[in-house]
């Protein structure tokens, strides 16, 4: 069975664009991406994804702070402050298929440094690049410390739709320490609720093993929010591979902590989770495409395919024969 995923093309809501304003906009002014930015498609190779206006910013006498300039891709080194720590491989792939098909829409934004440049914001659009075949990239060149750019790359990402909460709560923590802020003013800075930035701040103070799950979208923000009040690790842990094995929701769990329902008795005929968790990765890697596999015994069970997009939808179908009539 298959269920739709979000896409990296969807628009951001009016209230999280206006959110990212309060944020990424007082570091880095988005009036600076004028609308000559925007990349065309290739006519001939990927290479030669240039404007007529990204080459005349491209000249050497124009490489001053605020230049949109052309700049080979490995010349390029990774933001050390990225706060990002996993990137789906098939979103990576869907996206470089786009830009080989209609190119970047949006430059990435570096900073020079002694060995070329390294990256403040822009990582999926950059790997995205290198996967499309692409040996140069348009950027925007900023003059920022490296204490800025640490707070530009981590603004840029807690806006994004598709951070995992652990990443999210991660950023928070970052941005906290880098600009000495209360949580009441990173809100206030961040236009967001500060209980909300309290409570993914407490998933923090969960077990690494749980911290994982809510990584790989095995828990749900609802679930490590309910894990991170349970002081026994040990007791956290085990609550949290219940909540995977047994597909607790959020309100079973919740019932279950209070004390109001038994928990599920364990299935001596259920494979393990670990064996799961590895054949999970062994047919994401065949499909290119995110999978839950999901056993009630050793003979039943659920295997959901997540696709990003139609055309990974219609390439799925390919593959398994199925054919649509017209």
């Amino acid at each position: 069975m298959t269920q739709p995923a979000t896409s990296h093309h969807q628009q951001a809501s009016p209230k999280s664009r206006t959110r990212l304003g309060r944020g990424l906009s007082s570091l880095i002014s988005m009036s600076e991406l004028p609308i000559e930015a925007e990349i065309k498609p290739p006519t001939s190779s990927p290479e030669q994804l240039v404007t007529p206006q990204a080459n005349d910013h491209a000249t050497a006498g124009s490489r001053a702070a605020g230049a949109m300039i052309q700049v080979p891709i490995d010349s390029i080194a990774p933001n050390p402050h990225q706060p990002r720590r996993r990137m789906n491989d098939a979103s990576l792939a869907e996206l470089a298929a786009s830009v080989r098909a209609t190119g970047l829409i949006q430059p990435v934004v570096v900073r020079k440094v002694e060995s070329g440049y390294q990256l403040i914001a822009g990582e999926r659009r950059l790997r995205a690049a290198k996967l499309a075949g692409l040996t140069t990239i348009s950027a925007l060149l900023r003059e920022v410390d490296a204490a800025t750019q640490a707070q530009m790359a981590l603004v840029e990402n807690i806006h994004r739709e598709d951070l995992n909460p652990i990443d999210r709560a991660q950023a928070y923590r970052a941005l906290m320490s880098q600009l000495g802020l209360t949580q009441v003013e990173l809100a206030a800075r961040l236009g967001e609720d500060r209980t909300s930035i309290a409570h993914y701040l407490r998933l923090l103070d969960l077990a690494e093993p749980v911290r994982n799950l809510v990584r790989d979208g095995k828990l749900s923000l609802g679930h490590a929010k309910l894990l991170a009040g349970v002081c026994d690790i040990l007791q956290q842990q085990r609550l949290a591979e219940l909540c995977v094995t047994q597909e607790l929701s959020v309100r079973s769990l919740e019932r279950l902590l209070a004390g109001k329902q038994p928990p599920p008795p364990a299935s001596k005929n259920k494979p393990s989770s670990a064996h799961l968790q590895h054949m999970e990765k062994a047919i994401e890697r065949q499909l290119g495409m995110r999978v839950q596999l999901r056993a009630a015994s050793k003979t039943k069970g659920r295997l959901v395919i997540h696709y990003a997009s139609l055309d990974q939808f219609d390439e799925l179908l390919k593959r398994m024969g199925v054919r649509l009539e017209e």
